[in-house]
């Protein structure tokens, strides 16, 4: 420390202005390359060195160097247009503060030089990306590139194999557009005939529904809208001027060739023509009771016409076999049971081949023959008078269920039809 002291002090001066001036730019070029760099600590503070002796005699002393302040900015200038990568935070030499200016004498010290502040660097454009942060775009100039390398083929051949490749493409399009279509078509024409198909068959239901309704209903107008009994179906047939024997064989094949569902009962409705004041038929009416069984041919007391109604009811029921029914209103109770007691004799022959014949003579005990006839028996809780044949099974009866009606019938089955029928109908 002495011997640096004795040194000249006009050297020493100089050296230090240098110095001074040296680490001024040192620091303004480290704080302009540093911008974002956390603020250097302070550094520790540096004992005070003994002031230089004055110059001897005779010896001006070198001037002081001024401050460096068109340097530094130069200095800004440059590295603020240059691209300097940015460093960690770090401290250097040049970071530290300079020597605190020595006191005692009042001769001027070497002059150091005072860190700056740097100013906040100018906004940038933000860099460019560089090549390999771009993604490459695949073109078909590549494709044309890579096939023509690849397979050793010119451009005009590659670019012609690439034209029937579209064309294969745009024909496969057009190809799966024609089987849609096609397609489409099948479908539609499938359900335009499952429609066709389904509209004839809801019209030929329709059409059949129509006709038996109308088979049903044929001479409604003139039947009357009343009928003793509940009947599925109704037929009428013209009486005319036909002979019993006849008209009873037509009654009986009308009976037999009945085709209609088990338990169902078809009502016949006989009909007679009507007559103007010229002799001309006009039109047809449904038979009375009276004119019914005059036409057939019976030998029927005449006391049973008065004795009962216009209005009767005429079917036959389908059960084990096809059984006619003949259903009666009656007007005079007592006369009419009177009239059927007197008409026992002849009924089953009257009434036949209508209704199944019955031979009129049996067999007794003895082996002697006899003249059949009715037996009293009870059917559904009714009094019934019943002609039975050989065996023992009834083959014609009639009843009285109330005084005011009268069934004549061949199977016991249709009389308990009849009942629940009239029941239905709350005629009992």
């Amino acid at each position: 420390m002495n011997e640096e002291t004795e040194k000249d002090p006009g050297t020493d001066s100089g050296g230090a202005s240098n110095a001074a001036q040296s680490d001024a730019h040192t620091g303004a070029a480290a704080d302009a390359a540093a911008p974002s760099r956390a603020p250097a600590e302070p550094a520790s503070p540096v004992p005070a060195q003994t002031p230089a002796p004055p110059p001897p005699a005779g010896k001006a002393a070198a001037p002081l160097s001024p401050p460096a302040s068109d340097a530094q900015r130069e200095v800004e200038r440059i590295l603020a247009d240059s691209k300097l990568p940015e460093r960690a935070a770090f401290r250097a030499s040049a970071d530290a503060k300079p020597a605190a200016k020595p006191q005692g004498t009042g001769e001027a010290a070497a002059p150091t030089a005072q860190p700056r502040k740097p100013s906040a660097p100018p906004a940038r454009a933000a860099a460019p990306k560089s090549p390999d942060d771009i993604a490459s775009v695949h073109t078909l100039k590549d494709d044309l590139q890579t096939v023509v390398r690849d397979q050793k083929i010119s451009f005009v051949r590659a670019a012609a194999l690439e034209q029937q490749k579209s064309r294969r493409g745009s024909d496969t399009k057009i190809e799966r557009s024609a089987a849609a279509n096609a397609a489409r078509r099948r479908t539609l024409g499938i359900i335009t005939t499952a429609l066709i198909l389904v509209s004839l068959g809801v019209a030929a239901i329709a059409g059949v529904l129509y006709v038996r309704g109308e088979r049903a209903q044929v001479g409604s107008a003139a039947f009357g809208s009343g009928s003793l009994l509940f009947a599925e179906q109704t037929a009428a047939f013209s009486m005319g001027t036909q002979p019993p024997d006849d008209l009873k064989r037509t009654i009986a094949q009308a009976r037999h060739a009945s085709g209609t569902t088990l338990g169902a009962i078809v009502r016949l409705v006989p009909l007679v023509p009507v007559y103007n004041a010229e002799g001309d038929v006009t039109h047809e009416r449904p038979a009375s009771i009276s004119e019914f069984l005059r036409a057939i041919g019976t030998g029927h007391p005449s006391e049973l016409e008065r004795a009962l109604s216009p209005e009767f009811f005429f079917g036959i029921h389908t059960v084990d076999k096809n059984a006619p029914i003949l259903v009666m209103e009656v007007a005079s109770y007592e006369l009419a049971f009177a009239a059927m007691l007197e008409w026992e004799e002849t009924m089953n022959a009257d009434l036949a081949p209508i209704f199944t014949p019955v031979a009129a003579y049996r067999l007794d005990a003895n082996g002697l023959p006899i003249e059949r006839a009715f037996t009293d028996v009870v059917m559904r809780n009714y009094d019934v008078r019943a002609l039975e044949d050989d065996n023992g099974a009834v083959q014609l009866y009639y009843s009285f269920p109330t005084r005011d009606l009268l069934i004549i019938a061949e199977s016991p089955f249709s009389f308990t039809e009849a009942l629940s029928r009239l029941r239905a109908d709350r005629r009992l």
